[in-house]
């Protein structure tokens, strides 16, 4: 078995792509009126609309991995974007950055800690 997709049903495509696009920076591989894809090789995040708010994806926890959490956390606190919970090197071997997105789903940006000897 492989995991390969996560669908977020969200009210607001508009919203939710300005979010996941234009403020954390992820590449669209494909976008429509109500479908959104994000290329997170391998597995892919999708937007997908839905007319019925209470539909909505909730609760949900997205946990990112990046390159350079503090250098990204830095960029995203410049557009004014607050964290939920802030910078913090974790037990579980990474430092990590919490947000959350428009519909209340957390989305936890993180970055491999060094390994100890």
């Amino acid at each position: 078995m492989q995991f390969t997709v996560c669908v977020l049903h969200v009210p607001n495509i508009d919203k939710a792509l300005t979010f996941y696009r234009d403020t954390l920076g992820l590449p669209v591989r494909y976008a429509s009126e109500a479908y959104v894809e994000f290329d997170l090789a391998p597995a892919t995040l999708a937007l997908h609309h839905t007319e019925h708010s209470e539909e909505g994806t909730r609760g949900v926890g997205l946990f990112l991995v990046v390159d350079n959490v503090d250098a990204l956390a830095a960029k995203l606190q410049e557009k004014g974007l607050s964290a939920i919970q802030p910078l913090a090197d974790q037990d579980f071997g990474y430092r990590t950055v919490m947000y959350m997105d428009p519909f209340g789903n957390r989305v936890e940006l993180a970055t491999p800690l060094p390994q100890r000897p």
